[in-house]
């Protein structure tokens, strides 16, 4: 893992100790936005706001605890198809990021209930487009803003 990986999961408020620990870890926290991202693009091809508002519902787990829904459905159904080991916890940074991928959920769902386009798209192809690029790259703007509005600087660990 390069130097720039090992500092952007830093960033996401997990620690050096997380890094030696979990062999696997740049492939394990990717798992988190990229099953956000992918079941946020089905829920946009669906239209539905059943469907988003549940999804967002389901990603405050993460919000409150130190394990997303998006984790357990690694855990619990690709662990065994892809033995990489646990997903470590995340802290408060990652949290953060679930609460807003929770809003921009939700608030996509009622967008489409209440046929109002705007409401619908901009919420959930924003949480859609910034999880695909944490998935992808480590960045993650959720914790990014966390940093920068609560004074953290999470790379010092």
């Amino acid at each position: 893992m390069n130097t720039r990986t090992i500092k952007l999961i830093l960033m996401q408020g997990y620690t050096p100790l997380d890094i030696t620990t979990f062999t696997n870890i740049d492939l394990l926290i990717r798992a988190t936005p990229f099953f956000c991202s992918m079941l946020g693009l089905l829920g946009v091809l669906l239209k539905s706001p059943v469907y988003l508002v549940s999804l967002g519902l389901l990603t405050t787990i993460g919000a409150f605890t130190d394990r997303s829904f998006y984790d357990y459905i690694y855990l619990y159904l690709f662990k065994h198809i892809f033995p990489l080991g646990d997903v470590p916890r995340h802290k408060n940074a990652r949290r953060f990021g679930c609460g807003i991928g929770a809003c921009l959920f939700i608030s996509g769902g009622i967008g489409f209930y209440i046929n109002n386009l705007y409401l619908s798209y901009i919420p959930t192809l924003f949480i859609i487009v910034l999880a695909f690029i944490a998935a992808t790259t480590q960045w993650c703007f959720a914790s990014t803003l966390y940093n920068f509005l609560f004074g953290k600087n999470e790379k010092c660990c």
